[in-house]
């Protein structure tokens, strides 16, 4: 690909590129060869560009709600969801660059929830896609909050686990006080394993009941 022929990733590039000595700055601890660090992020992005703007493809589906693959232009409804003044405290706000990078990571990948209509309302990242057996909710953002979408999303996110990708393990984290997603976890199955400063939750698919609406 080309970046000049698509205006928007070419400038998302040069922003991502830009941040990248400070971000691994901040990786110090953990980032023993920056350089190495630096070219796999670039080499990420380069692939992302190509893998973002492939036509979208639906994944599974429970009750109202459908699981999809995302693409560059669902970035302005993700990117909405998560200034949203309801999730802003419990997720953080990635740039379309970092997004764009994630999409060439292989071990990470991103999906639109969608209700009645294909109307996109949340989004959900799932991370270690290349472990054998875990799989981890990384972040889930329900835009449309009190009509159940949730708790339905939650389901969808352990149907796509478990059946789709065939996997043992759904895992997922949290701050301690997000009780209201605490809840919703607790409701769809999943077992408190650290109540720390990250209250993380997880379950098996050996517990795996979901029953279909």
């Amino acid at each position: 690909m080309h970046l000049k022929s698509h205006p928007r990733i070419a400038a998302a590039y040069e922003e991502y590129r830009s941040t990248l000595p400070e971000l691994l700055r901040q990786w110090k601890d953990t980032a023993s060869n920056p350089d190495e660090w630096y070219k796999v992020l670039i080499s990420n992005f380069m692939h992302g560009a190509f893998r973002c703007v492939e036509k979208t493809k639906e994944l599974t589906s429970y009750g109202r709600l459908r699981l999809r693959t995302a693409n560059i232009d669902d970035y302005d409804f993700i990117d909405a969801a998560e200034r949203d003044e309801d999730s802003s405290p419990w997720v953080g706000n990635w740039p379309l660059g970092t997004r764009i990078q994630e999409f060439g990571n292989n071990n990470f990948f991103q999906t639109i929830v969608e209700a009645e209509g294909s109307r996109p309302i949340g989004f959900i990242d799932f991370r270690d896609m290349m472990h054998d057996t875990d799989v981890q909710l990384k972040r889930i953002v329900i835009a449309e909050k009190g009509k159940g979408y949730g708790k339905e999303a939650m389901y969808l996110s352990q149907k796509f686990a478990f059946t789709v990708l065939n996997h043992d393990r759904l895992y997922l984290g949290t701050k301690v006080s997000n009780f209201r997603a605490q809840h919703v976890y607790h409701s769809t199955g999943y077992t408190l394993i650290d109540p720390n400063n990250v209250a993380g939750f997880h379950m098996f698919k050996k517990d795996y009941l979901l029953e279909e609406a």
